[in-house]
């Protein structure tokens, strides 16, 4: 009777736990059936305004607006070009976001994924109509089965604003977003190719000034042959050269302290002025004529304006 009875008590078991598991999996197969295919779709070609409550600027909106196919970055009063495709890139990370995801309904839960009032939100406008509003919260992580990183596991808290709801989506969307008004500005300073270039003008202080020709594949300093391979490194650095600090404050007095001229078959192609000041050099170039930089903790002058000493061949 008592080994009937442990039978009994036994089957009830496999019954709850099989009644359990199989209500688990239903639960499952309902939430998954449940999430939503799609939470934004958005056509980039329509959107013409991008505004930013970001961290990084505690309280500050960013304004991009697009202006003759081009975008412009605004903060307060102060306007600028933005880096190129810089936020087509951005956008185009809303485009189709698909959750991966239910995370939670919570209200209280927003602060845990950055997604309430002090995270990033992001709202995309075509003309006076928002297309789209989110906020951009933290970044997780999938960890691989054997418990390392997973670069493919990456993937951003979000949450419509007008909605409790918070979903996982695939990616890193927060470092496209909560940018610094100076990260989202363009900071290219030259754009050469260093095969066009065939005469470097340094005009500098003084009788310190000197030109650089090439002349059947060698360069030359007047008639004195210079080191070709310093040359072509200088001109490498050059091809592709960014700066990062700028100096909106300063207004210049006049034509700068130093300056060189890059010149080819056309005739100039790339033109650079440095003003001294007591810590810095301030330089502007002809590819962004109106925006100034600062050299300070980059070496941007250094950089540019070498002296004549840099390019003589080394006599033994």
């Amino acid at each position: 009777m008592k080994k009937l009875n442990n039978k009994i008590l036994f089957g009830v078991l496999i019954g709850l736990a099989a009644v359990f598991a199989l209500s688990r999996v239903f639960r499952a197969s309902k939430r998954q059936s449940n999430l939503r295919t799609e939470l934004l779709k958005v056509d980039t070609a329509a959107v013409t305004r991008v505004l930013l409550n970001v961290a990084i600027e505690k309280g500050k909106v960013i304004e991009l607006n697009r202006e003759d196919n081009k975008w412009i970055a605004k903060k307060e009063k102060r306007t600028a070009p933005t880096e190129q495709g810089s936020v087509n890139n951005a956008i185009a990370t809303l485009a189709n976001l698909k959750p991966l995801r239910l995370i939670t309904k919570k209200k209280e839960n927003w602060k845990e994924y950055s997604v309430g009032d002090s995270g990033t939100r992001v709202q995309l406008y075509k003309g006076d109509v928002v297309v789209a509003d989110v906020h951009v919260g933290r970044v997780g992580f999938n960890q691989s089965s054997d418990g390392q990183f997973n670069p493919g596991g990456i993937f951003t808290y979000v949450r419509l604003t007008n909605e409790n709801e918070v979903y996982a989506v695939e990616g890193f969307l927060e470092s496209s977003f909560n940018r610094s008004y100076t990260d989202w500005r363009d900071k290219s300073f030259l754009r050469i190719k260093k095969e066009n270039i065939t005469e470097i003008q340094f005009i500098y202080p003084g009788d310190s000034s000197f030109v650089l020709t090439k002349k059947d594949e060698g360069w030359w300093i007047g008639a004195e042959a210079s080191d070709s391979i310093k040359v072509n490194n200088y001109l490498s650095q050059l091809e592709y050269k960014n700066a990062n600090a700028f100096a909106d404050e300063f207004l210049a007095m006049g034509k700068g302290d130093v300056s060189i001229q890059l010149k080819g078959a056309p005739g100039v192609i790339a033109t650079v002025e440095g003003w001294k000041r007591p810590t810095d050099w301030v330089l502007k170039s002809s590819l962004q004529p109106t925006i100034y930089f600062s050299s300070e903790n980059s070496g941007l002058a250094k950089a540019v304006f070498e002296p004549k000493k840099n390019f003589l061949v080394n006599k033994k």
